[in-house]
């Protein structure tokens, strides 16, 4: 490490430009703010297409379907909680309006 650090010497880091983050949701708040949302948009991708691959045991649509209704309504929660930016449920609300279009037009039976 160089210097005159003792063997063993473990570097220790200032927690103080977090301000007030006293627990773990204040410093996924600022971890959050920190990278203009994009911590949260990315948790909400990876569960969707964890869903998505959980669910493949069911038709593609309606794994689809599913997994983007779960996910519309948990980032809308958080878009609620002021985590999330608004395009998120927009997102799953779309991807949600297509597949279920597709399965009334296309799959009729």
């Amino acid at each position: 490490m160089g210097g005159n650090l003792p063997e063993g010497f473990i570097m220790t880091y200032n927690m103080t430009i977090l301000g007030n983050a006293e627990n773990f949701s204040d410093l996924l708040i600022y971890a959050n703010d920190s990278t203009s949302q994009i911590l949260v948009g990315s948790f909400m991708l990876g569960i969707f297409f964890i869903m998505l691959m959980k669910l493949k045991t069911y038709d593609f649509d309606s794994a689809l379907l599913a997994s983007s209704f779960s996910c519309f309504v948990l980032s809308g929660l958080l878009v609620y909680a002021g985590l999330l930016n608004l395009i998120f449920p927009l997102v799953f609300l779309a991807l949600m309006a297509f597949d279920m279009f597709y399965m009334v037009v296309i799959k009729r039976n």
